[in-house]
């Protein structure tokens, strides 16, 4: 497989590139046999051929091509890369300063009205994220919720190595899909917990950009509000590490080896992990369409089976041998 050292977002063209070679590597020095070589027309070429003239990377001497070193050609084009970057840093940073004196918010917030932008702003804090990703998530609720669907970015954040702990809403463990969908989000590599009372539905980037989003009535279904580095942001990462704190752990699903060498049948999952969810008994027989004395006798037995003496260390107990 050929790697090319040059070409990407910013560099050389791509077919520009592909002369260049072709005329170093395959000795062509004459436009017309260079033409043929690399299958474009002699407009095309004349084009290319201009611009690695500009460059200093060819010179034409009586209708031949002659290649010239790429080195010091190709520093100067990065450093007026560079150059402009910087540039526009600085023009980033005045018009931002113009905008924040105009603006009827501060600078370290923007308030995102539509759906579309909520989801295109949403989708490029997972698209850009470099390093971790901190997120709160309800989950879909209400009948006119929209199917359940992996949120864009993230899956292809996660295969660059970008580290995600995500805290759901026990909401998600009444939903057989979205449990499959968090479930295959594990597998992949996210670090997942679930807690009773998730509060909103918020995703933080690197420790730099948050956004946060709440379900709305009408057309536009949700608005959010997106931070940036400030008070705010660190006070909303606090939140996110505080939820964490307090999340029973979610598993892939495999299965941990128990007493008799076997681990939890499914109905005993589901148990745990809605008593994980912060359920009350009540609740989970509901849930499991049991009595309530049931829901009670099952925990006390499981309790008995993993030596735990409350509640919570069963949770604990049962989270290390993966049967949440």
């Amino acid at each position: 497989m050929s790697v090319s050292y040059i070409s990407g977002n910013v560099g050389l063209a791509e077919l520009t590139e592909r002369v260049y070679r072709a005329i170093v590597q395959d000795g062509h020095r004459d436009p017309r046999a260079l033409g043929d070589s690399v299958g474009i027309g002699p407009g095309a070429l004349s084009g290319v051929i201009e611009e690695l003239t500009e460059l200093g990377l060819v010179q034409v001497d009586a209708g031949v091509l002659e290649p010239l070193p790429p080195r010091l050609p190709l520093q100067a084009l990065a450093d007026r890369y560079v150059r402009a970057a910087a540039e526009a840093r600085e023009a980033s940073e005045a018009l931002a300063q113009v905008w924040a004196r105009q603006a009827p918010t501060p600078d370290y917030l923007e308030v995102l009205t539509t759906t579309d932008r909520v989801m295109a702003e949403t989708t490029r804090l997972h698209t850009e994220a470099e390093h971790e990703v901190l997120a709160l998530s309800i989950g879909p609720s209400g009948n006119s919720a929209p199917p359940p669907t992996r949120q864009a970015g993230a899956a292809e954040a996660l295969r660059r190595g970008v580290a995600y702990r995500v805290v759901y809403g026990a909401q998600i463990l009444r939903r057989d899909e979205v449990m499959a969908l968090v479930r295959e989000s594990v597998e992949a590599g996210e670090s997942a917990r679930v807690f009773p009372d998730v509060p909103c539905n918020l995703s933080i980037a690197d420790g730099r950009r948050a956004i946060l989003v709440a379900p709305m009535p009408g057309p536009e279904r949700l608005h959010g509000l997106m931070f940036f580095d400030g008070g705010f942001l660190d006070s909303l990462i606090g939140m996110v590490e505080t939820y964490w704190t307090l999340g029973v752990p979610i598993t892939a699903g495999r299965r941990a080896v128990g007493k008799a060498g076997e681990g939890p049948t499914k109905d005993t999952r589901r148990l745990l992990s809605l008593l994980g969810a912060g359920l009350t008994d009540g609740a989970i027989a509901r849930e499991l369409c049991v009595s309530e004395r049931t829901v009670t006798r099952r925990i006390m037995a499981l309790q008995e089976s993993l030596a735990a003496r409350s509640r919570f260390q069963l949770g604990v107990q049962a989270a290390r041998r993966g049967w949440l």
